[in-house]
């Protein structure tokens, strides 16, 4: 299949320090959301910037009517540094709903609502982690379904580290899907902590190793991992509960699987304008990250690695072929990464990352980088 097939790497800073850390490094000083009750944003130009936190906001989804995004928060201001659920309006404006407090030991625990997914019943799945305030590795990791957007009444689906037989072991996952009504399918991670320096606070190394099916109907059971997926960058349901769209590390193509029968085929290759990631699909449109601030390379523990401080979004119309780039860095001065398109596939979702211009004296030529902390953006896709 894949030409190079190369490993995603996703830095994220300890649950229990991340917020401490952005405090200073990330820039955000404006207010989370805008004035209460309110259901517009407040600059409508497109891609129109949604939150305004000093945490980071990450893995949005849509609700399946369409009628509001939900994605993962940190809360600063909390003295545990919970990673909350919010709810923001279609058009954004003001949070609608926020839940945190999912640990029942008190304020001593940070708790991660992330990579949150509702179904069309009003079910809510996500990955809850725990661990103690300025921790570093979760003491509790699971994936969790809930009846309703009240996540604080989840009960566990799976449990993480697994190993499935024959496999590497999944001691992460990200990019939660409901792919019918009794099943998730996400990407399988394997997570490492590592720290650059002795003083140096730890960095979360979460690497795809491939995409996983997860019956929720049996809890506690083991996923399946669907052959042919090493190394996976991204997965996405399709209009059928029998196919998935999936992407490769270091590839530039987008892929279908057929899951009844292991049919493979490449319904799209992006060729010169980069390395694809982070595949959405809805109806016969399909977005995906593509080209960007991305680079491969050999990690001399996780072996080949793909870099990723995001890129620029690409929708394809799955008919024709047609591929068109969406808010280029040129006009918006952001690399995205996770996109998610709307349930009617007009208007998309995803983290964005600003470039950061740092003076590194009166004459010397200013460094520049990518944000490590990401706001949401809205993106119209007409």
């Amino acid at each position: 299949m894949a030409a190079s097939r190369l490993m995603e790497r996703v830095i994220r800073t300890p649950l229990g320090v991340l917020g401490a850390l952005c405090l200073h490094a990330c820039g955000h000083t404006d207010p989370a959301t805008a004035p209460q009750g309110v259901d517009q944003p407040f600059d409508s130009t497109s891609p129109v910037r949604l939150t305004f936190n000093a945490g980071p906001e990450r893995a949005a989804s849509w609700l399946p009517d369409g009628s509001g995004i939900i994605y993962s928060t940190q809360q600063n201001e909390r003295r545990d540094r919970d990673v909350c659920l919010a709810v923001l309006p279609p058009t954004g404006g003001s949070q609608r709903e926020l839940v945190c407090d999912l640990s029942r030991t008190g304020g001593d625990t940070t708790n991660a609502i992330e990579s949150p997914a509702a179904a069309a019943d009003g079910r809510l799945a996500f990955v809850q982690l725990s661990s103690p305030i300025g921790g570093s590795n979760p003491i509790l990791d699971r994936i969790v379904v809930a009846p309703a957007l009240d996540a604080a009444n989840a009960q566990m689906v799976g449990t993480l580290p697994y190993t499935i037989p024959g496999e590497a072991q999944h001691s992460g996952a990200s990019a939660l899907a409901w792919i019918d009504t009794d099943r998730l399918v996400y990407v399988g991670q394997a997570v490492n902590y590592r720290s650059g320096c002795s003083l140096c606070s730890l960095d979360t190394l979460a690497t795809g190793v491939k995409v996983a099916l997860l019956d929720v109907s049996q809890p506690g059971a083991l996923p399946t991992a669907v052959p042919g997926t090493d190394l996976a960058s991204g997965v996405s349901p399709g209009a059928s509960p029998d196919e998935i769209f999936y992407t490769i590390g270091g590839d530039t193509r987008v892929y279908q699987r057929v899951l009844s029968s292991g049919e493979v085929r490449m319904v799209h290759d992006f060729g010169s304008a980069g390395i694809a990631r982070d595949v959405r699909v809805v109806g016969r449109r399909l977005v995906a990250v593509v080209g960007g601030h991305v680079a491969t390379g050999t990690d001399p523990v996780l072996g080949p690695t793909q870099w990723d401080s995001g890129g620029a979004l690409h929708l394809v119309d799955l008919d024709t072929g047609t591929d068109r780039e969406l808010a280029t860095y040129a006009f918006s001065h952001v690399f995205f990464r996770r996109p998610a398109l709307s349930p009617s596939g007009d208007h998309i979702v995803a983290e964005g990352y600003p470039l950061v211009i740092h003076s590194t004296g009166e004459n010397a030529p200013p460094d520049t980088s990518v944000a490590t902390v990401g706001d949401l953006y809205l993106v119209s896709a007409p």
